[in-house]
């Protein structure tokens, strides 16, 4: 492997010369840093929404458990057991 990619530099070397291979090297290394930033923030989306699927998977279980307990809707109700609107209409 090494020495197949050696030769295709000393060929690539010969061809197209010193000069133009410096700007083909320069060029390369520019095209190889933009595919890996956008690899890399590639990655950090996908972790962002791995991140935001979990939080919203623990909430939809927060919720399917307050409404399996019956808790849901009683937070609004009055001490003495009528609602809150009722209350405010006896008063």
């Amino acid at each position: 492997m090494e020495l197949q990619i050696a030769l295709i530099l000393l060929i690539a070397f010969i061809v197209l010369g010193p000069e133009k291979m410096m700007e083909l090297a320069t060029q390369l290394g520019d095209f190889l840093r933009k595919v890996r930033e956008t690899w890399d923030e590639l990655r950090y989306q996908m972790y962002l929404e791995s991140i935001n699927r979990k939080v919203l998977e623990k909430q939809n279980e927060e919720i399917q458990e307050v409404k399996e307990d019956g808790t849901a809707g009683t937070s609004q109700d009055a001490p003495d057991g009528a609602s809150e609107g009722t209350k405010k209409q006896t008063d």
